[in-house]
């Protein structure tokens, strides 16, 4: 699709970006000419297949290794164990059930049912009309992408701490139509090859031409 080439080397471009921009999309259907991913890996992990391999795909909920990722694109209900809280406190990362089962409620999640596959491809390589674009990049870089997004709208960009990237950057932009920053998770940066200054960007397909636009015109 030759107009996502053009914004994926413009943006490569303007940020001097070292990966391709992720694309994905949330579909009851398999994309035509796009082959299902082997075997089962986190959707963190998916992503970091897209931008070092270069590879084009789509998964089902039998794909996804960890629930966090198929749950929050829609394709699978959570656990019990998951939804009490007391998995995640167990495992440290909260100090008690009570803080884990908020945390979990407040998560930006997919309804259940409404998403059968999701497809993930390098921008410029597109086969298929996405829904999100997710970035992995440095905090500058991550700076000029919010000047870019609030350059006409005056909009400030979203920022969520503590949820999984599934959620954050993945689900989030879906659901809002907004751009959502993310430091990311113990999940994501413990699975996946991504540098200490790294951040996550989530960007609504709909936005990304005039975020685009927009950093050919930043002065910098």
């Amino acid at each position: 699709m030759p107009k996502y080439v053009e914004l994926s080397n413009k943006m490569k471009k303007s940020l001097r970006l070292g990966s391709s921009p992720i694309a994905i999309s949330f579909s009851t259907k398999a994309p035509k000419g796009v082959e299902q991913m082997k075997g089962e890996m986190r959707l963190c992990q998916m992503l970091d297949k897209v931008r070092f391999d270069n590879e084009i795909f789509y998964t089902t909920s039998d794909n996804h290794a960890c629930d966090g990722g198929s749950g929050s694109c829609g394709m699978k209900e959570m656990g019990e164990r998951i939804k009490t809280g007391e998995f995640l406190s167990k495992m440290g990362l909260f100090g008690s059930a009570r803080a884990a089962r908020r945390f979990i409620n407040s998560n930006p999640r997919i309804e259940f049912g409404t998403v059968k596959v999701v497809t993930f491809s390098p921008l410029e390589k597109l086969t298929f009309e996405p829904d999100v674009i997710a970035l992995i990049c440095n905090a500058r870089q991550g700076m000029l992408i919010a000047e870019a997004f609030a350059y006409e709208s005056g909009k400030r960009a979203l920022g969520m701490t503590g949820p999984p990237i599934c959620s954050s950057i993945v689900a989030a932009p879906f659901l809002t139509g907004e751009v959502v920053y993310s430091f990311g998770d113990h999940g994501a940066r413990n699975n996946m090859k991504i540098k200490d200054e790294e951040v996550f960007v989530g960007i609504p397909t709909e936005l990304l031409p005039c975020i685009v636009e927009n950093l050919g015109k930043l002065k910098f």
